[in-house]
C-alpha cells in the first residue's frame, strides 16, 4: 500500500525553520533577546551566590546554571501564557508555543555556554569564569543586535561592553540587596 507524499517537512527541517524564525522575526528575536537578557542578569545572581573559592561540586553547579535558564525561561513562558490568556491584545501575533520556543532557545545557548565554560575552567576557578562567560555573553549579544540593526562596528561593541559592565553591576547591587 503506498501513503501519499509527506507534506509535512521532517523533524529537523520544522526545528531549523524554527530556529531560523526565531532569529529573523522582529517579535521572536525581541523576545528571545529580552529573555537572554533576563536570565543572563539572574544567572550572574545565582552565581554569586557561591563563594568563589570553595564552589559547589559540579553537577550542583550545572543544576544552577541549567534550573536558572532554562526553568526559569519555562516560568516566564507560563506567565506570559497566562497574562495573555486575561489581557487580550490583537497586536500580539505569535503563539504561545512560539514564544516558548524563542525564550527555551536562548536559555539552552546561554546554560550550554556557561556549562562549557564551567566544565573546561580549572578547579575553583569555575565560578568566577562562569559569571565572566555570562557577562561577556550578554555584552556580546548586544554587539551583534546593534550591528544587526545598522550600528558601526565601534559604536556596537561600545554599547556591548557597557551592557556587560551594567549586566555586572546590576548583578551585584542585586545580591547585596538580597
Amino acid at each position: 500500500m503506498t501513503g501519499a507524499p509527506r507534506t509535512e517537512p521532517r523533524r529537523p527541517d520544522r526545528l531549523r525553520e524554527r530556529v531560523r524564525a526565531t532569529r529573523s522575526d522582529p517579535s521572536l528575536r525581541r523576545e528571545a533577546d529580552m529573555t537572554a537578557f533576563y536570565l543572563g542578569l539572574t544567572l550572574l545572581v545565582a552565581l554569586n551566590v557561591a563563594p568563589d573559592d570553595v564552589p559547589p561540586p559540579l553537577p550542583e553547579l550545572l543544576l544552577v546554571i541549567w534550573g536558572s535558564t532554562v526553568g526559569l525561561a519555562v516560568a516566564h513562558w507560563f506567565a506570559l501564557t497566562l497574562a495573555g490568556l486575561l489581557v487580550r491584545d490583537a497586536s500580539l501575533h505569535r503563539t504561545p508555543g512560539e514564544l516558548l520556543f524563542s525564550q527555551v532557545v536562548m536559555a539552552v545557548v546561554l546554560a550550554s555556554v556557561a556549562s562549557a565554560v564551567v566544565v573546561l575552567s580549572p578547579d575553583p576557578a569555575e565560578v568566577p569564569t562562569a559569571r565572566m562567560s555570562v557577562a561577556v555573553f550578554i555584552g556580546a549579544l548586544v554587539t551583534v543586535e546593534a550591528r544587526t540593526s545598522g550600528e558601526p562596528l565601534w559604536r556596537a561593541v561600545s554599547v556591548g561592553c557597557a551592557a556587560l559592565g551594567v549586566a555586572l553591576a546590576l548583578a551585584t547591587v542585586k545580591l547585596a540587596l538580597t
